[in-house]
């Protein structure tokens, strides 16, 4: 009976060591895959997805397109489709002069060639101006063409890289000086006692009237660098073009317009020796002389018996235009040349109402 009870203790034993052998399989085989794929999501957590979300790292220092690695990873786990994501760029600063003056209501352009690429804004109360998502280049152009008196701005070759770049604009005045003029006639002899208009014709086209001295001098102060025209009225029109004022220089500006002792008339029939009443007559004069071009037209009607007159001409080819008209089935324009001084001073003119 002991032998009995010996054996029975000995197999509950064994059988107990099989069962617990056979249950620790599994859990030996499977801890290590449980192990494993707990590493993967602690290591992601804390490596580096704690690098992107870290307060320390900074936009525009190149963790961007780590961030933007890691993201699509975690989304995609594709790797052959990673493309880093590239930020755009602001540009932003404000205009303004050298007195700390800001100046507002300008407009500031900016464009890329290469990018194909063109914005404009108009600078706020403080001078300021921003644009905003613009793609990284590295030939912008920054224009700003002023309204008032200062000279053009243009910065080229810009490289724009950073997230937000700063860009100050300083704008020059535009030199300004005296100018100085004389009106003379073909012979060189001042014309007195003349109003005429200078503009500037570059900026803000700012009018000056002024009268000419005895010695047919005139002056214009703070006038600005840059091109300018003289216009004067009266029985002649005279408009003089292509001039330039340079402050450093003050170089006196002479014109020269069409005055002088000589007359011009004439008298206007048809074939028939019928005048022409109330027929308008013009007298065109040019001269150009360096860079400097002189226009002149006079008007005059012609009288109940077909006769004009022109008066106070001075020398050289002047054009004369007729133009004529009889009740509303005729109208016919003539032109001739005229050489003051030469010719005789004395023309008829005769349209073929036919």
């Amino acid at each position: 009976m002991a032998d009995y009870r010996k054996l029975l203790l000995v197999s509950s034993i064994g059988l107990v060591a099989i069962v617990m052998a056979l249950y620790s399989l599994p859990l030996v085989d499977l801890y290590p895959l449980q192990h494993q794929s707990s590493s993967k999501v602690t290591g992601f957590e804390n490596g580096i997805e704690d690098q992107v979300s870290s307060p320390n790292v900074s936009p525009g220092n190149g963790n961007q397109e780590v961030r933007s690695t890691v993201e699509v990873q975690a989304t995609t786990g594709n790797l052959q489709d990673i493309s880093p994501a590239t930020n755009n760029i602001s540009l932003s600063g404000w205009v303004g002069t050298d007195f700390g003056e800001y100046i507002a209501g300008e407009t500031v352009i900016l464009y890329s060639p290469s990018q194909k690429a063109r914005y404009s804004i108009v600078t706020g109360n403080s001078g300021d101006y921003k644009f905003v998502d613009i793609k990284p280049g590295w030939d912008y152009v920054l224009k700003v063409s002023p309204r008032g008196m200062f000279d053009s701005y243009t910065k080229s070759q810009i490289k724009l890289r950073s997230d937000q770049e700063i860009h100050n604009i300083i704008l020059e005045p535009i030199p300004v000086g005296i100018l100085i003029g004389r009106i003379v006639d073909p012979y060189d002899r001042p014309v007195t006692n003349l109003e005429l208009s200078v503009t500037t014709v570059e900026k803000e086209y700012s009018t000056t009237r002024v009268l000419t001295d005895a010695n047919g001098t005139f002056t214009v102060s703070e006038f600005p660098r840059g091109k300018f025209k003289v216009t004067i009225k009266g029985p002649q029109i005279v408009r003089a073009s292509g001039l330039e004022f340079d402050p450093d220089t003050a170089m006196p500006v002479i014109l020269t317009i069409d005055l002088g002792p000589y007359n011009l008339r004439g008298s206007i029939y048809d074939e028939s020796g019928q005048t022409f009443d109330g027929a308008e007559v013009y007298l065109n004069w040019a001269l150009h002389e360096k860079g400097v071009r002189t226009r002149s037209t006079r008007k005059v009607s012609a009288n109940a018996s077909g006769e004009f007159k022109f008066t106070g001409l001075g020398p050289g080819n002047h054009e004369l235009v007729v133009t004529a008209w009889r009740d509303k089935t005729f109208k016919q324009t003539v032109k001739r040349t005229v050489d003051l001084g030469v010719d005789s001073g004395e023309l008829i003119i005769v349209f073929d109402t036919l």
